[in-house]
């Protein structure tokens, strides 16, 4: 028999919210479907009605929060180079990535498992590469490069190379000001362009 077609909001909105919590706080593993469905009021007919499997309800419940956090950094690197400086723009992105990480703790009370966190790190990524990229060919453009065709290589090299630096634990304990003058320092010789650029 045919599945009935998924009907979007209400139940199914609440479901997901609440397995995204879930499953930040216990891991995939030790989250159950019968868990979700205590949480909402729910019956196992009623969770088949909209999800196929605990699979498909984990990676929809992730691209949810993701598409959030891809908006709120679309609209953070949406500002022209004319409005806002490279240097404050790099400052207001790295802000964005430290408070989609931040919400996650605060959504799972500091305990989110490995396993979700990875994939949680590969979907912030992933949101914020068409905003990131943006901002590289602003900074190409403003440097008087010509040839941009490499900024379709350079958004994930350097997005990565900037989320293993924030995630390690030496630069972690170097001051905020001191980080963003590394990573700055770091851009401009990766993308040979003047440091001036990233002056206020």
């Amino acid at each position: 028999m045919a599945r009935k077609p998924i009907l979007e909001g209400g139940k199914r909105e609440e479901i997901l919210k609440c397995a995204l919590q879930l499953f930040l706080k216990n891991g995939y593993e030790s989250t159950s479907i019968r868990m979700i469905l205590n949480e909402v009021g729910g019956e196992v007919g009623m969770f088949y009605h909209y999800f196929s499997s605990k699979q498909e309800l984990f990676d929809e419940a992730l691209k949810l929060f993701m598409k959030m956090q891809g908006e709120r950094t679309s609209k953070l690197m949406s500002h022209k180079s004319d409005t806002i400086s490279p240097r404050m723009k790099l400052k207001q992105l790295i802000a964005c990535y430290d408070s989609g990480m931040d919400e996650f703790s605060k959504l799972s009370d500091g305990a989110i498992h490995w396993s979700v966190l990875s994939s949680i790190h590969d979907l912030t990524l992933e949101s914020m590469k068409p905003s990131f990229r943006i901002m590289i060919i602003e900074i190409l453009k403003l440097a008087d490069k010509k040839d941009l065709s490499e900024s379709k290589w350079l958004t994930p090299f350097l997005l990565k190379g900037l989320s293993g630096l924030l995630h390690d634990k030496s630069f972690a304990e170097v001051s905020k000001e001191e980080q963003k003058l590394l990573i700055i320092s770091l851009l401009c010789r990766t993308l040979q362009v003047p440091h001036s650029l990233f002056e206020e």
